[in-house]
């Protein structure tokens, strides 16, 4: 049942007496008529800036009670795993110690882990003369890595973990499973920043700059 209800179609029964009385008073006195709607407009102002002031708090009220979350995962040492890459070599995390690493976590199926790629492969190009590395966790079939991975000339590792990757990000701080995922581990190989959604160009330059790389 709607416990809302509605006054928009129904009209209010006013007695034919009040509307002969009410034409009168402004016949007899324009001046009142006219005050009167000046009167009208101060109180609509009125009403409409005390509104704002009011809504303008609530937002900075609003504002005052966002948190930022922390992934608990950050400040600690990478968990050590091994997984094959595309050419059937089994390839340790350790490999890539004293480095910084952008461990990426995606699959063919996620859009927004295809749009990022791109970007990846860009600055894995321009920076890896800098101890810059991006490694790939598929969580995917190989096949379909490695036939994305031939078209778009991916210049960077990518190791194909398949449903097991679930768990592995889940050691990495990813708790809920978000695709992509991307964890930012230091020359020392603790995790020191993590990125749930896509990671655009500007804000992965943003991070490297922030963590030693020339730009």
């Amino acid at each position: 049942m709607n416990k809302i209800r509605s006054y928009r179609n129904e009209k209010l029964s006013i007695p034919n007496q009040f509307h002969i009385k009410y034409a009168e008073s402004f016949q007899l006195s324009p001046l009142l008529y006219k005050m009167k709607n000046t009167i009208f407009i101060i109180v609509a102002i009125a009403i409409a800036s005390s509104s704002g002031f009011a809504f303008q708090r609530y937002l900075n009220h609003e504002s005052v009670q966002v948190k930022t979350v922390i992934n608990p995962a950050i400040g600690f040492q990478r968990p050590e795993f091994a997984a094959l890459d595309l050419n059937g070599e089994m390839r340790n995390i350790k490999e890539w110690d004293g480095k910084l690493v952008f461990l990426n976590f995606w699959a063919t199926w996620c859009p927004p882990c295809l749009k990022e790629i791109p970007a990846f492969i860009e600055l894995q190009e321009t920076y890896d003369n800098q101890g810059f590395q991006i490694v790939g966790i598929a969580i995917d079939d190989e096949a379909a890595v490695r036939k994305y991975a031939e078209e778009v000339g991916m210049n960077y590792p990518s190791l194909v973990v398949e449903d097991e990757g679930i768990m592995l990000a889940k050691r990495y701080g990813n708790g809920i499973g978000a695709l992509p995922y991307t964890v930012i581990i230091n020359r020392d190989g603790e995790i020191s920043y993590t990125i749930r959604g896509e990671l655009s160009k500007i804000r992965a330059k943003e991070l490297m700059k922030e963590r030693g790389i020339k730009l």
